[in-house]
Order: structure tokens, then C-alpha cells, then sequence
């Protein structure tokens, strides 16, 4: 049978479909936009103080939002692994309605090692950006009512490989190459209640792509065991393409049509920032200003606009007293706090993106490794103009292990 309609497709509908009414949503409706909601670099150590790090130097902790920093870990450390994972809790509110969501997963894998005096490297994996929606609406066509159901999965990775090098006492250069790659899979379902029909069309897009990011830090020896360091980062942006291939379906899930592949552009802002940061022995008092080019985005979608963020964050870290003679002595507590405006206007809405931080840093074994524990609260959108307010607790569990050289193990 001939179909005498047709979807109405991607993206004028899906650029605002939460903003209907009776909808349901699932861990973000604003994953809806172009590849996802992007993430940042971090460990347990960075999280914990507000995603603050530019000018942080750490010799027991990986700091990978400064590649620069990965030389401040020292002897007798030589090697280091991270693993990291997390439970995050949503609420999702508008003027009629609101629900919650629990997600899960692995947060960072990383490894830490010493090349040379002089060079220290680093490799990781982590997110780069999450797509995760479902949302549902009506809308009347003529004599019909439509039930539309859209949603989304999928994630973008980041495999990179940091380093860090002292040319001269004080300074350290570094840098981040990375690979970016992952699938989205977005579908967007109608069904015309009174004739029993439903049409699906299911859109994936995959993209590859490297990346590079760099860094700086310079350290000011003000008093005994005490420091000023200066750190700075830019990145210049990306342009991804997604390879992208729709297939129209039936209720039946018989193949309708099928779209040539083809690509798909999506252009992410470049970045640069500033940090600075007070470090004793036992503490670390750190803040960060960062500026990103979203003006020179593209997400070739013309229901949203876009705006230049400023971020800006500060932490503080009390890294326990590393020489205690007793366990309690050895606990490590951080907090921080972060906040931007969101850089996308949906409907001319404008609202703000900000979050607070705490962690404790618990020893294991012999001193020399430790658990680490964060709670994230984060809150963004806006309840106006149908639009949904988001908040999220998130807890992140860590295992950091630390091997020193000519030491061995209790547990071998």
C-alpha cells in the first residue's frame, strides 16, 4: 500500500521536541543536539575540586585537563593507574511535570608512566560526548493525531596520549593527541493513531578524528615547600564528520527506503584558559578561567544559536599529611565548584550551567594507593518556554594505584 504521508524528518521536529506536551525524557533531552553533551578530561583528583586544573601540579595524582602536569609526579612513583566509575541520579522538571533516571558506567581508564628525567607520558580513554534520550509527544495533523517517540543512545570516546617535558627547571610544555570516535544512533517514530500506522526512520551516525590540545605551567618558588604555578591551555577546535545513513521503516520493521551515506558535518569550538593555584605540602588552592569559541560552532541545525562561554572553577584540596604515623592522618578532602552559561540558546532561552564538588581520598594497602570517592551535583536548563530543568547527583568511585620503584608489594 502506498504511503500518502511522510515523516516529517530530522530536525526541525527534533530540535524542540520536549517542549511538547506529555512528554517523557531519559538522562538528558539536551543530548539531543548535534553529537551529545561534551565532557572534559578528568580524574577522581580534578572532579573533586570543581574540574579545576590549569594550574594544578600534583605529585601523587593525574591532573589531564593541563598536559603539562603529568611531570610533577615523581620518584619514587613510577607507574600509576586509574580506574573510574560512577552512578548518576536526574531530575528532569518542567511547569507540568517531572521524572527522575538513574545511569551508570565507567568513567576514565588511565596510566600513567616516566620516559625520561624529563618526560613523562600518559594514556587514557574516557568519554568525549554522550547522546541519551527518550522522549515522547503528540500533535495533531489535520483530522489525525500523531504519537511521535523519539529517541537516542550512543557515545564518542576519546583515546589520547599525553606528555609532558621540563626544558628548563620550573617550566613544563605538554600536549594531548587524540582520537576521537564512536556511534550515535537517533530514531524518530510516528504513529497516525486513527490508521494505524507507523512509519520509523533510524539515523547513525559513526565519525573518526584526531585531536590535539596543549599546555603550559610555570612554577614560583615564593617560600620553603610553598609555590605559585601559572598555568595556560588552548585548543583550537575540530570540525568531525559523521558518516550518516537513514533507513525509513514500517510497523512491521520492514526496510520502506534507505538513504546513500553521506557525510555529515559538525564543528566544536576551540578553547584557550588560564589557571592559577597555591600549593603547600598538605594543600592546594586552585582557580581556572576558561573562554570557548562557540560563536564559530556549526551543528547544522538552525532551531538553536550559539553563544561564547566563559567558564570558571576553583578548588580546594587537603592532601592529607603524607608522613602521618597513623592511618587517619593519611585521608585526603577536596571540594569546588564550576559554572558557565550554556552555549547553546534554544527559543532564546539563555541559563546558566553550574555544579558543586566534594571528595575524600581513602589509602588502601600500604599507603601507597587509594580509593577515591566524589559527589557531583550539577543543574542546568530552565523550565521556561516549555523547556526542562536538570539536576544531577552524581557519585564516582576510583581506584588509584600507585607503584614505586624497588617496593614491593604485601600482596604479591
Amino acid at each position: 500500500m502506498k504511503m500518502k504521508y511522510t515523516i516529517p524528518l530530522s530536525l526541525g521536529l527534533l530540535a524542540l521536541p520536549f517542549l511538547l506536551a506529555g512528554q517523557s525524557i531519559s538522562t538528558s533531552p539536551y543530548s539531543i543536539y548535534g553529537i551529545g553533551l561534551l565532557q572534559d578530561r578528568s580524574t577522581s583528583f580534578t572532579r573533586s575540586i570543581g574540574g579545576t586544573g590549569i594550574a594544578v601540579r600534583d605529585e601523587h595524582n593525574l591532573n589531564p585537563i593541563n598536559p603539562a602536569s603529568y611531570g610533577a609526579i615523581s620518584s619514587p612513583i613510577s607507574h600509576l593507574y586509574e580506574a573510574g566509575f560512577y552512578v548518576d541520579a536526574n531530575r528532569f522538571e518542567n511547569t507540568s511535570l517531572s521524572e527522575s533516571t538513574t545511569t551508570g558506567g565507567m568513567s576514565n581508564l588511565n596510566y600513567w608512566f616516566k620516559m625520561k628525567p624529563w618526560w613523562a607520558s600518559s594514556l587514557g580513554i574516557a568519554p568525549f560526548s554522550t547522546v541519551s534520550y527518550s522522549i515522547s509527544a503528540n500533535r495533531q495533523l489535520g483530522i489525525s493525531t500523531a504519537d511521535y517517540h523519539f529517541t537516542g543512545s550512543g557515545n564518542v570516546n576519546q583515546l589520547f596520549w599525553g606528555n609532558s617535558f621540563s626544558p628548563i627547571k620550573n617550566l613544563s610544555i605538554g600536549f594531548h593527541a587524540s582520537f576521537i570516535f564512536g556511534t550515535i544512533t537517533k530514531k524518530e517514530t510516528m504513529e497516525l493513531t486513527n490508521q494505524s500506522s507507523v512509519l520509523t526512520l533510524e539515523n547513525k551516525i559513526a565519525t573518526r578524528k584526531f585531536d590535539r590540545d596543549i599546555g603550559l605551567q610555570y612554577k614560583i618558588n615564593i617560600a620553603e615547600k610553598k609555590s605559585l604555578i601559572i598555568g595556560a591551555v588552548a585548543n583550537t577546535g575540530m570540525s568531525l564528520t559523521g558518516k550518516s545513513k537513514s533507513t525509513l521503516l514500517n510497523e512491521a520493521y520492514d526496510t520502506l527506503t534507505t538513504s546513500a551515506t553521506r557525510s555529515k558535518e559538525y564543528t566544536l569550538p576551540g578553547y584557550v584558559g588560564a589557571g592559577l593555584s597555591f600549593q603547600t605540602p598538605r594543600s592546594t588552592i586552585a582557580a581556572d578561567l576558561r573562554f570557548e569559541n562557540w560563536q564559530d560552532a556549526n551543528y547544522a541545525d538552525n532551531t538553536i544559536t550559539f553563544r561564547d562561554s566563559w567558564k570558571v572553577s576553583a578548588g580546594y584540596a587537603y592532601h592529607g599529611n603524607r608522613q602521618a604515623s597513623n592511618y587517619w592522618g593519611l585521608i585526603g578532602l577536596r571540594a569546588g565548584f564550576h559554572a558557565q552559561p550554556y552555549p547553546i540558546a534554544i527559543r532564546g532561552e539563555k541559563f546558566p550551567s553550574w555544579g558543586l564538588s566534594s571528595g575524600i581520598s581513602v589509602p588502601l594497602f600500604d599507603g601507597r594507593s587509594s580509593l577515591n570517592l566524589t559527589y557531583l551535583f550539577e543543574q542546568f536548563g530552565t523550565t521556561q518556554s516549555g523547556l526542562a530543568l536538570q539536576t544531577s547527583q552524581k557519585v564516582m568511585v576510583d581506584l588509584v594505584i600507585r607503584d614505586i620503584w624497588g617496593a614491593r608489594r604485601k600482596f604479591d
